[in-house]
């Protein structure tokens, strides 16, 4: 107590001025509209650019969460569309315009796993992506990885909550795909180049293309055809005479890339084990 007394006795001069400030202030605004009007002006202003940055802040913590929901959200419709796929392709000439419940025709054979990047590696000739789903989310070794603009890759490994993904990026990547107006098909893989260029390799002398050509999945047991691999940006070096190789400019940026869709196809094991049986 004694030395709170001696703290007010040594600032009193402070203390007093301090009061005799605030009561001048208390004085012009409460008889002087003018300067009244300016405070509330300031004051509301100042207020406003408080919430707007306290709202900013806020909106930054929310977006991983926001962002999670959408990639779900994503892959739901990803499910859906699939769905009218199937039933236009096979009901072609009966359906109506007339709308229907999803629910009504039978479940895609394809299921879209919500995920995020973890790592990514694309430093080397072998570089991988981990994922922060595994075992645990349904994804197993040899599920197809896509974005939101393409093919990324294929898993080869998986733990309880992490996968593993061979990218198109690695020299040990292979995928059939074609151009989107032609019946033929392809062998599209990477020469560790450049890191946005693929090579597409393998079709007839006879292909016609022009850059541009959009290119994609054809025959896999991994991949539903028809998803989006790349353009084509050019004519690559080829090896055989008697074909044509393309550089594909890929749909996926693997420099950006962040979230995914990991594909479960419900009918790969049963045509594993047939293809498996044959072969023995």
């Amino acid at each position: 107590m004694r030395n709170l007394l001696n703290f007010i006795r040594q600032s009193s001069t402070w203390l007093y001025a301090i009061v005799l400030v605030a009561f001048s202030f208390y004085l012009v605004f409460s008889h002087n509209s003018y300067h009244r009007s300016v405070y509330f002006t300031s004051a509301n202003s100042l207020t406003g650019w408080l919430y707007d940055k306290s709202n900013s802040v806020r909106t930054y913590f929310y977006l991983h969460k926001n962002n999670r929901e959408l990639l779900e959200r994503n892959a739901k419709l990803e499910s859906e569309l699939y769905v009218l796929k199937e039933l236009y392709h096979r009901d072609y000439d009966s359906i109506s315009t007339t709308a229907f419940a999803l629910d009504s025709v039978k479940a895609s054979q394809f299921r879209f796993i919500p995920a995020e990047v973890s790592y990514l590696s694309f430093s080397a000739m072998n570089n991988y992506i981990t994922l922060n789903k595994g075992l645990a989310d349904g994804v197993k070794p040899d599920m197809g990885v896509i974005s939101q603009r393409g093919v990324v890759g294929v898993v080869f490994k998986a733990s309880e909550h992490f996968s593993a993904v061979i990218p198109i990026i690695n020299a040990k990547f292979r995928l059939s795909a074609k151009l989107k107006n032609s019946g033929n098909y392809g062998s599209l893989s990477w020469d560790g180049s450049d890191i946005y260029t693929a090579q597409l390799q393998e079709l007839p002398k006879h292909e016609v293309y022009q850059e541009g050509d959009t290119v994609l999945t054809s025959f896999s047991r991994i991949f539903p055809k028809g998803l989006v691999i790349g353009y084509v940006s050019g004519k690559a070096k080829s090896q055989n005479d008697n074909f044509n190789s393309f550089d594909v400019k890929l749909a996926t940026n693997f420099y950006t890339i962040q979230d995914v869709l990991i594909i479960e196809d419900s009918y790969y094991t049963e045509q594993n084990q047939l293809e498996q049986s044959i072969r023995q």
